[in-house]
């Protein structure tokens, strides 16, 4: 009972333990995950402003790069004196650049800049994008998860777009005032996983063991000795029997043994006996006196034919 006891007092500091280990590691996974996302997030944010506060930039007309057909400017598409053909890239064309160049290296971050109120179709918000773009009307300052998509661990983060005044250019026509939530950039990042580390559990379930098997050795150990130690105390209890009976015997024994002892003064005609005080006492008297002996007075044969003769027959 004992061992028992004490491998399930092992077993509960060690759970509480590793429930304490799971939460801190969940914590600090959460953590990471929190400022991986938002450090990205910052990073978009800060390039947005860079463009917006130059009013936009132009590049090159390629392949890759089309005049944007929802920018409604004027000045959307210049041509220089040796016939280049320049765009104006705005904030938001800038952003969908960057996402897709993110989205062509394989399991790598990607972004997507999204409203609930989108000048173009594509920026339409996912339905969990739709939930915390209304977190963000309602006061949050940001969201993030984790989840899986197939095999792969990730971690999505949100955070708001605010209307600012370089912003009125392009969405003063939606409505949008300074500091209204006009949308959000959602960064997806690959690799980041809640799951707790296998080897806390590794760690945790050999110590559990090893404390168990160690418990259950010093167990055996224990309740051997203590055995021993009962089959000791029992012969020594028997052994303290078996003197205790012996001494009763003595004592019954010497109970039963005379008192008389020493040399006794007899008279060698009447048989009368001397104390010790002088005084010359009947033989029985004196052993009775000194002994728990005790008389019956009858007649032997030769002095039944001495004193009654005439009763012999």
């Amino acid at each position: 009972m004992l061992t028992l006891s004490v491998t399930l007092i092992w077993l509960a500091v060690v759970a509480s333990f590793l429930g304490w280990n799971i939460i801190e590691e969940k914590s600090a996974t959460k953590r990471l995950a929190f400022n991986t996302g938002r450090a990205f997030h910052q990073l978009l944010v800060t390039a947005r402003s860079w463009n917006a506060g130059h009013g936009g930039v132009y590049v090159p007309v390629t392949n890759e790069t089309q005049p944007n057909p929802y920018l409604k400017d004027l000045l959307r598409d210049l041509k220089t004196d040796q016939d280049l053909r320049l765009t104006k890239i705005n904030p938001a064309y800038m952003t969908r650049q960057i996402a897709e160049i993110a989205m062509q290296h394989q399991d790598g971050i990607q972004f997507h800049i999204t409203s609930l109120k989108p000048i173009r179709p594509a920026n339409k918000a996912l339905d969990w994008e739709s939930t915390w773009l209304k977190s963000f009307e309602a006061g949050k300052k940001e969201e993030g998860d984790f989840f899986r998509s197939g095999k792969t661990s990730l971690f999505r983060y949100m955070a708001p777009l605010v209307t600012e005044d370089n912003c009125l250019k392009c969405h003063a026509l939606q409505g949008y005032r300074v500091g209204d939530v006009r949308g959000g950039i959602s960064v997806t990042i690959p690799g980041l996983s809640d799951s707790v580390n296998p080897a806390l559990y590794f760690g945790y379930g050999s110590a559990a063991l090893f404390g168990c098997v160690f418990i259950l050795l010093g167990g055996l150990s224990l309740e051997k000795k203590q055995k021993l130690l009962l089959e000791s105390n029992q012969l020594l209890k028997n052994k303290i029997q078996e003197r205790q009976k012996t001494i009763s015997q003595l004592k019954e024994a010497n109970d039963k043994v005379s008192t008389l002892s020493g040399i006794v003064p007899i008279c060698m005609h009447c048989k009368k006996i001397r104390d010790d005080k002088g005084y010359w006492n009947q033989l029985e008297r004196f052993i009775s006196d000194h002994s728990e002996a005790q008389f019956s007075h009858s007649v032997c044969d030769k002095c039944m034919a001495e004193h009654y003769p005439d009763d012999e027959a």
